[in-house]
C-alpha cells in the first residue's frame, strides 16, 4: 500500500510532511580491524510515521576522509521500513589502508581523522518520488603501522655452550594514544643463519607520538653464535634479521590487533 492510498483511505490531504519518513545518522560501529584493513558500519535511524510499510527504493552515498573522497556508490536494492517504527539502515564499508593515508594524511599524535558521509534516501509514492538528503560528519579510526627499526645488538655472557644476546629495536608510535605490545613471538638471524627464537609476554609500551627503544633478550648455541662473537672481537658489523609477530592494544577496540614485523640491518655487536 503506497503513501497516497493510505491518505485517501483516511481522508488525508493538505500537509504531507507528517507522513514523510525521516533519516538521522546514529553511529559508526567498528566491526573488524587489522593493520591492513578495517570494516565499519554507518548506522542510520529511519523513522516511518505511517501505519504501513514503505519500500526504500534508492540509497546513495559518498565518503570523504580528511576532505578527500575515498569511495561512493549506491544501493538500489529495496528495503522495507517497519510501519510506525524506527528502522536501522546500515551502510557497511570495508577499506584497505594501503593508499588511504597517502591521500588522507593524518597528523602525528592523532588517533582518528574526520569523515564526511553524504547522500540520499528515496521512496517512490503515488504522489511521486520522495527523497531525503543527509550530510553527516564525525571521526574515523586511523590505525597506522608502528615503525620498527633494528638498533643495537649486545653480546652478554658467553659460556662454553651458549652466548647471551640483547637486540634493541626502535619503535616509533605515530598515534596519539599509547600502544601496548604483548606476546612477541620472534626469530633472529645473523648473516642469514637462524640463531635465536623465543617469546616475550610483555614486550613493552610506547606512548603516543614518541619513539622508544625496546629490548629482546635471547640465548643461542655457541656454534650458531660464533659468527657474531667473531664479529664482536674484530669490531665488524653483522647483518641482523628480525621476524616477529606481536599483539598490539590500540585505542579503537578492546581486543588486540596482530602485527607482523620483518626488519633487518647491519649493526655492531657491542659489549653488554
Amino acid at each position: 500500500m503506497m503513501l497516497l492510498t493510505f491518505l485517501a483511505c483516511t481522508g488525508g490531504g493538505g500537509d504531507l510532511s507528517a507522513f514523510i519518513p525521516t533519516v538521522k545518522f546514529n553511529r559508526l560501529d567498528l566491526t573488524d580491524l587489522s593493520f591492513e584493513e578495517l570494516s565499519v558500519d554507518f548506522v542510520f535511524d529511519v523513522d516511518n510515521p505511517n501505519p504501513v510499510e514503505i519500500p526504500l527504493e534508492r540509497f546513495d552515498y559518498a565518503l570523504d576522509l580528511a576532505d578527500i573522497e575515498i569511495l561512493s556508490g549506491d544501493s538500489p536494492d529495496g528495503v522495507h521500513l517497519r510501519s510506525e517504527a524506527t528502522s536501522e539502515m546500515v551502510l557497511p564499508v570495508s577499506l584497505s589502508f594501503e593508499g588511504i593515508y597517502e591521500l588522507a594524511t593524518t597528523d602525528r599524535g592523532v588517533d582518528d581523522m574526520p569523515f564526511r558521509l553524504r547522500g540520499g534516501f528515496g521512496w517512490d509514492t503515488d504522489i511521486g518520488p520522495v527523497d531525503v538528503i543527509y550530510d553527516e560528519e564525525g571521526s574515523f579510526p586511523a590505525l597506522r603501522i608502528p615503525d620498527f627499526k633494528v638498533a643495537d645488538l649486545y653480546l652478554g655472557e658467553v659460556t662454553g655452550e651458549a652466548a647471551n644476546f640483547q637486540l634493541d629495536v626502535d619503535v616509533d608510535n605515530d598515534h596519539g594514544s599509547t600502544l601496548d605490545f604483548e606476546n612477541l613471538d620472534f626469530q633472529v638471524k645473523f648473516a642469514g643463519v637462524k640463531v635465536g627464537a623465543g617469546t616475550e609476554e610483555h614486550f613493552g609500551s610506547v606512548e603516543g607520538a614518541t619513539k622508544k627503544r625496546l629490548s629482546i633478550p635471547f640465548s643461542v648455541d655457541y656454534l650458531d653464535a660464533a659468527t657474531a662473537i667473531a664479529a664482536a672481537a674484530s669490531g665488524e658489523k653483522i647483518q641482523v634479521e628480525l621476524a616477529a609477530t606481536t599483539d598490539v592494544a590500540t585505542p579503537f577496540r578492546d581486543t588486540p590487533v596482530s602485527l607482523s614485523v620483518d626488519e633487518n640491518g647491519r649493526v655492531e655487536v657491542l659489549p653488554d
